[in-house]
């Protein structure tokens, strides 16, 4: 049995003009992802500061949950994008929102 439930975020522009950019959490094939955490408008320059700032705000809300980050990985120049890798102990963790 595994000791580690794993998540992956993905920092990216958002879709919808106007909202800017932030990160989702990466979900099951042709699931849609979730935005978790601010949003900004996208930067040209300090884009890897940015994008560093908004994962502090969207680990805030995922470590309610019990998710603590592993890793990170930043790529690109103009197509800019990052990765997180999140995790949290299976043992004695509910998925039940009831309990």
């Amino acid at each position: 049995m595994a000791n580690w439930e794993y998540r992956t975020l993905m920092y990216l522009p958002h879709g919808t003009k106007g909202v800017g950019c932030g990160w989702s959490v990466v979900g099951e094939w042709g699931e849609d992802p979730k935005r978790v955490g601010d949003t900004a408008k996208p930067r040209f320059i300090g884009k890897v500061w940015q994008a560093a700032k908004l994962l502090e705000t969207a680990l805030v809300e995922l470590d309610l949950d019990g998710w603590e980050l592993v890793s990170t990985s930043y790529s690109g120049t103009i197509g800019f994008y990052g990765l997180a890798v999140l995790r949290r102990a299976v043992t004695g963790h509910s998925t039940d929102p009831s309990s």
